[in-house]
């Protein structure tokens, strides 16, 4: 059984290296997970344990802002295709927000843009989700 959200609007959790990612929901059933920094090999675990905390917190949806990644690496890319997949498995979605240019080409030069919708920041991802 899901709990309860949680009441704290930004949570915040260290990774490794000089990621910070925050998290915190729009709606019951829809969180904002936003790193800083790289996701690379390093950090791609933290923020994949972080996302699933979400979820077991009663997120059905994922709104992942990327606005503060710096670099996106092919973990970070992997991570991207796995979670759009457990998404899927629990009948929701994950959406990506503010996609910056090294993150945006990275998605371009593999093909997953055709997989994900990105919007320009979580509000705007999130409008549609309930």
């Amino acid at each position: 059984m899901a709990q309860d959200p949680p009441t704290d609007p930004a949570l915040e959790t260290e990774g490794a290296a000089d990621t910070t990612v925050t998290t915190r929901f729009l709606t019951p059933a829809v969180a904002v997970v936003r790193p800083v920094g790289d996701i690379d090999t390093a950090t791609a675990g933290p923020l994949r344990s972080t996302i699933q905390e979400q979820v077991a917190a009663g997120a059905q949806h994922v709104v992942l802002d990327l606005s503060g990644v710096d670099f996106m690496g092919s973990a970070g890319l992997a991570l991207l295709i796995a979670e759009r997949e457990a998404a899927i498995a629990r009948e929701g979605e994950l959406r990506l927000a503010g996609v910056p240019r090294t993150a945006g080409r990275a998605l371009s030069l593999t093909g997953l843009t055709e997989l994900f919708d990105t919007y320009p920041d979580p509000d705007a991802a999130a409008a549609d989700l309930r």
